[in-house]
């Protein structure tokens, strides 16, 4: 990252360096200090303190007086806030202008029904959070020394939504459901606005029915244009890549005016690439052209795991003018854009085969599984979705544990600008549902316009990114009509024809602003999720668009996690399996003097899921001796126990889905979900405050690129063994030596005499098959109760490559277990001398006997609430000694720990 910034940095040197003549540059300046809020009841007024800016929402402003809104009980205690209007208000003076200078107030980002007032005149309304809306000013601004009071008054979302719901009833027109399904308290109607749909709760999270200014408000001067986004396509023939480019420009003139680009490219070419200036038209102003490469100046951009993610700095300048001459001194002419271009072919292949159709991503020719979650929001507060250092922490985190796709949720947002550009720099390929979820939707006119510029604006901003891999235009929706068809009675047939007429009729169309005639860019858009995919869709709803024959599949089974339960479907773009966080993450909401008995009940009133912890505690019992009736005596263990089910049932989906990869059978899987909004009892692999799960330390281990997939069939009793290799190498086939290794439970070493080397050969991108009796794997007489194997595979270096655990049979029926008498011992590495400091431990774990699933957690008054990581979690250890690394992020201070400071579990000590 340090050396693209570097590059950024000369190619905006360059730039400066080289200004086009008498032109000045459009000038945007950010309305982001000096705002107020008050209620428009009261007209009591709420003065932000100093460090308040724009973005802003009115539950971050008020929780310096009432609390914050994730503070137990406040998502409910503060629900009056959602239930009153808002006013933001601040005052500005014009910057100098030009003599030919146009004015404009664009409001990136507002949520979400408000009317905006200039000097007490109305702008105009907002209807759509994720819609940039922009207004010419410049008749109604004063001048000189004067200031222009600005006024956003912003509508209770729950009356507006409220109020739209009973006129559809009114009219006959309803469009469920009303309510989420959730046993928490939540909020309905979510689909009579245009905002988060997740912000009137659900089954995980809580109605966060937020209201503010979620994004930038900036005022603009211009001399006639602003170049607003750039869709650069990207496309290969054998000899030349080439940038196929649309520049999209945003005027509030009435008149034919004029446009010149040039692009910078130095890594690419020497030479400034010049458009010829154009007549353009005012109605839809852009510029198309194509810039063409040779192949030999390319390096490609890769997904994780397949190569490096190499992207290059273009930069398009525009110069708008009203005359074919040369544009007055000091006239604002000038606009740019600075994008990072990754050079990749992706495709979706749904080619049919004897079973329906195949749907697996071909990216730079080559067939990748797909490995990877699906990713909610940051924060349920929009205002704060966006910070920098929780994105990248959360789409680090995913790269380092070997996922290539991240599936933006439906229910959540168009991200920022920030998330997409890691995804790039990452290697992480977004599958990006449109913001519309699990619902019908209403289709007046006015609506559906709005929503086609949600449609477009989004696209055009997003479509240049190399990690881009498809659009879908919304999750669940399909499934939900055909699934209900018989309750929706007559109604069924209308909101049919309504989904329809949205989706397929207005809001795919939409998105051809990014598509190309003669080749396409990526795949989609799809419809829907999850579909028969996209080459079997038509004018009408699919039968099943859950057949696993066809398109992706949405999966949840959390009573019995047997591998015979899973669907042989193409690709699962979501399943998952629910946990609750560690008790200190519990302990930041509810304080370091909390009672168990009130932990237990923010654990319960935090439980949405409308079937309460059955499926939790059903999944625990089907591997794990739990006491099942108890768990508000026992919430240490129950927190345990529900990470380390949570960690097996993933593990073995995901071994399953990836051993049939072969013939394109299953080509995806895709976690749900990869974070979280609050602290609660969810399906999470990291939780709130960027602590890792169990399931995400394993997802280091059953995703990496080379592993040993293990699965038992049972009416065989054979142990069915793959040997993935999916990555891409100019080098062919490998050799590996595969190692089976039989422990007793009562013996830290292995039995010799059973282990056995194959010598196996794989190719890049392939897998190798071998099934293996279980019982030519058990020791002497002992029973599989008795039993557990150790699977290798090591190269021809003799270093391990990969490392499985197989278990015979269900945790909870393991015989011989015992106690490993297990010590730890800390020792830290270098502190540095002076700030900034390091603090690096090295955790020494001694046992004796065979340990199961090691558990370790930072227990300090002060620093289990600063970021850290540990090496490894959950595992188990089969070597007398194991070191794991404790890295703390924190560098004022040199850190000292002890033993006492690393609370340690075991699943010995519960069956002892």
């Amino acid at each position: 990252m340090a050396t693209m910034l570097k590059i950024i940095n000369v190619c905006i040197i360059l730039l400066i360096a080289l200004p086009i003549h008498n032109a000045k540059k459009v000038q945007t300046i950010e309305l982001t200090k000096g705002w107020t809020l008050r209620d428009s009841d009261s007209l009591i007024t709420v003065v932000p303190v100093a460090v308040t800016t724009i973005p802003s929402g009115v539950y971050t402003e008020l929780s310096k007086t009432y609390g914050d809104f994730l503070a137990p009980g406040n998502d409910v205690n503060l629900r009056w806030i959602a239930n009153k209007t808002w006013i933001y208000s601040t005052s500005f003076e014009m910057a100098e202008l030009g003599h030919d200078n146009m004015v404009n107030l664009t409001f990136h980002g507002i949520d979400t029904v408000s009317k905006i007032r200039l000097n007490g005149n109305l702008l105009g309304e907002t209807d759509n959070m994720f819609v940039r809306y922009s207004y010419v000013v410049g008749h109604l601004l004063q001048y000189g020394t004067a200031l222009n009071l600005l006024e956003i008054e912003i509508l209770s979302p729950l009356v507006e939504a409220n109020a739209r719901a009973a006129q559809l009833d009114e009219r006959g027109v309803g469009a469920p459901p009303s309510c989420p399904a959730s046993r928490g308290n939540v909020e309905c109607h979510r689909n009579m606005l245009r905002k988060l749909q997740m912000s009137f709760g659900g089954e995980w999270n809580p109605a966060a029915l937020s209201s503010g200014i979620w994004k930038s408000v900036t005022v603009e001067y211009y001399a006639v244009a602003i170049l607003r986004d750039v869709d650069v396509a990207i496309n290969r023939n054998d000899t030349h890549w080439t940038m196929d480019c649309r520049a999209f420009i945003s005027t509030s003139d009435y008149e034919i005016f004029y446009g010149q680009l040039v692009v910078y490219a130095s890594e690419l070419f020497a030479e400034p690439f010049v458009v010829p200036q154009q007549k353009l038209t005012y109605a839809n102003p852009k510029i198309e052209f194509q810039i063409h490469i040779p192949k030999e100046k390319v390096k490609l951009w890769w997904p994780n795991g397949y190569g490096k993610q190499m992207l290059y700095p273009v930069s398009f300048n525009l110069k708008t003018y009203r005359n074919e001459d040369e544009p007055g001194l000091g006239s604002r002419t000038d606009s740019h854009k600075l994008l990072n271009i990754g050079f990749r072919t992706i495709e979706l292949v749904e080619d049919e085969d004897d079973r329906g159709r195949t749907f697996y991503f071909r990216v730079n020719g080559h067939p990748i599984f797909m490995k990877g979650v699906n990713y909610v929001t940051a924060n349920a507060l929009p205002e704060l979705s966006a910070d920098s250092d929780t994105i990248q922490h959360l789409l680090k985190s995913a790269r380092d544990a070997n996922m290539n796709m991240i599936r933006v949720w439906g229910g959540g947002l168009y991200e920022s600008d920030t998330f997409y550009s890691l995804a790039d720099s990452y290697g992480l390929l977004i599958w990006q549902d449109m913001a519309f979820t699990k619902a019908t939707y209403p289709v007046t006119d006015e609506l559906m316009a709005c929503m086609r510029e949600e449609a477009a604006q989004n696209a055009q901003r997003l479509a240049y990114h190399a990690s881009l891999s498809l659009i879908v235009t919304n999750n669940e929706i399909e499934l939900y009509l055909v699934k209900n068809r018989s309750d929706f009675g007559t109604d069924a047939k209308r909101l049919e024809d309504e989904y329809k007429l949205l989706f397929m009729g207005n809001l795919s169309p939409e998105l051809n602003i990014i598509s190309r005639n003669d080749f396409k860019p990526r795949p989609g858009p799809m419809i829907s999720t999850p579909s028969m995919g996209i080459a079997e869709s038509s004018k009408e709803l699919a039968k099943d668009p859950q057949s696993p024959n066809y398109g992706d599949v949405h999966f949840y089974e959390e009573e019995t996690p047997s591998q015979t339960i899973y669907p042989e479907a193409r690709f699962v773009s979501e399943f998952g399996y629910a946990s609750l966080p560690m008790r200190s993450s519990w302990l930041r909401d509810l304080g370091q003097n909390a009672t168990e008995e009130s932990l237990a009940a923010l654990i319960r009133q935090r439980q949405h899921d409308t079937r309460g912890f059955i499926p939790l505690l059903r999944q625990i019992a089907y591997e794990l001796p739990f006491n099942l009736q108890n768990w508000e005596d026992n919430i240490d263990e129950f927190i345990y126990f529900s990470q380390v089910a949570q960690a097996m049932s993933t593990k073995k989906a995901v071994e399953l889905f990836r051993s049939r990869r072969g013939d394109y059978l299953t080509m995806g899987a895709l976690i749900w979900q990869l974070n979280d909004v609050w602290v609660a009892p969810t399906w999470s692999c990291i939780d709130y405050y960027g602590n890792y799960k169990l399931v995400y330390f394993w997802a280091k281990e059953f995703f990496a690129s080379t592993n040993i997939l293990a699965l038992y069939h049972e009416a065989s009793n054979q142990i069915n063994i793959t040997i993935t290799r999916e990555d891409y190498s100019d080098d062919q086939s490998k050799t590996y030596n595969l190692f089976i290794n039989t422990f007793l439970w009562d013996d830290i070493y292995p039995k010799s005499s059973i282990a056995r080397a194959l010598s196996v050969g794989v190719d890049a991108n392939s897998l190798y098959q071998l099934r293996i009796p279980l019982d030519s794997v058990l020791y002497e007489s002992k029973a599989k109760t008795e039993i557990f194997l150790e699977i290798l595979l090591k190269d021809e270096d003799d270093t391990i490559v990969a490392q499985n655990y197989f278990y015979p049979v269900p945790i909870k029926n393991i015989v011989g277990i015992s106690d490993p008498e297990l010590k730890i011992e800390i020792h830290r590495g270098d502190c540095a001398s002076s700030k900034p400091y390091l603090n690096n431990f090295s955790l020494r774990i001694t046992v004796r006997y065979p340990t199961l699933f090691i558990y370790l957690e930072l227990v300090h008054e002060t620093y289990t609430e600063v970021r850290h990581e540990f090496s490894m979690n959950g595992f188990t250890q089969t070597v007398p000694r194991q070191i794991v690394t404790l890295n703390i992020d924190e560098d004022s201070e040199c850190i000292k720990l002890t033993s006492d400071n690393i609370r340690v579990k075991t699943m010995n000590q519960y069956m002892v």
